[in-house]
Parts: C-alpha cells; sequence; structure tokens
C-alpha cells in the first residue's frame, strides 16, 4: 500500500477497501474525478492519487494548459484547479484524446455536470469503452473529513453511460 494511502486509511478519510479500489482503478488508468467542497478533503485525496499514478508511470501536473497537453509520454495528467479556464471544455478536450488519463477535482464552484461531460467526450469521439471514478469526498456529522462514496461511471461503444456505486 502507497504511504500516503496508508496515511488516509489511518485518519479515516479513506476505508482499506476504498484506498484499494482507487490504487486498482490508476492501475488500470482510469479517469478519476474528485468531487466535493474545499475543505472536504479533495486536494490531500488529489495530492495522494497522484502519488499513486507516479508508480504507475508518467505523471504531468497541468499548469500551462498549451504546453503541458502535448507531452506523449504521460501516463496520467493531475490537473487542479486551474484560474479563468473553461473547465468543461478543458476536460471534454483532455478526455476527448487518448493519450493520457486524468485526475482531476470538480468542486462546488465548478458549475457543471460530470455526466454532460462525459457525453459530450462521446459525441466528440473519445475514447469507447472508458471507465472513470467519480470519488465523493465530503464531511460527516462531526466533520470528519471522508470518502463519502465512490462512483464508476462505465461508458459503452454506444455511448451510454452506465453508473455503479462501489
Amino acid at each position: 500500500m502507497n504511504p500516503l494511502l496508508q496515511n488516509l486509511i489511518d485518519q479515516g478519510f479513506v476505508t482499506e477497501e476504498q484506498a484499494a479500489y482507487l490504487a486498482d482503478a490508476i492501475g488500470k488508468k482510469h479517469n478519476i474525478i474528485i468531487s466535493g467542497h474545499r475543505g472536504h478533503g479533495t486536494l490531500p485525496l488529489m495530492a495522494t492519487l497522484g502519488s499513486v499514478a507516479q508508480g504507475a508511470g508518467k505523471l504531468k501536473p497541468v499548469r500551462n494548459i498549451a504546453n503541458d497537453l502535448k507531452d506523449d509520454s504521460v501516463t496520467y495528467y493531475l490537473i487542479g484547479d486551474l484560474k479563468d479556464v473553461d473547465f468543461p471544455s478543458l476536460l471534454t478536450d483532455v478526455l476527448s484524446t487518448e493519450q493520457a488519463s486524468i485526475i482531476t477535482i470538480k468542486d462546488a464552484e465548478h458549475s457543471f455536470s460530470v455526466m454532460k461531460v462525459l457525453s459530450d467526450v462521446f459525441k466528440a469521439g473519445g475514447k469507447v469503452p472508458a471507465t472513470y471514478q467519480v470519488v465523493e469526498c465530503t464531511k460527516d456529522a462531526d466533520e470528519v473529513k471522508k470518502i463519502a462514496k465512490i462512483v464508476q461511471i462505465v461508458q459503452n461503444e454506444q455511448g451510454k453511460l452506465e453508473k455503479t456505486t462501489v
């Protein structure tokens, strides 16, 4: 187990099963979208999953869209909260290529539908079939940050999105 994932387990943020599932998803190069409000642990989870992804291949943090998305040797792009960017269009463009997978954030300030973006990816000729993991972060009644659920979204050859809570 990755030591940073183990730290999140020890903190009660993620269960052992969730950690193993996410590590496996990264090994299979699934796209991962971390959803939740700021302050719910989205950024530490993104950093941790980025660390796991470094073990699965080349990780490229995206800071400059024009330059960073042109590296053909990348296995995973790490796309944080970029300023002054049309995030739905960026995600649609990146996910429509077959070059790399992504780990990214969808916080409350990003007012777009993940399902709409994934439908747009199919319409743009994106990689099909494709698997996406949407990891929902929250705080419980005691203000403890944790993963509320993980939803696997599989896009079949007809472009239909099938959701399963894991």
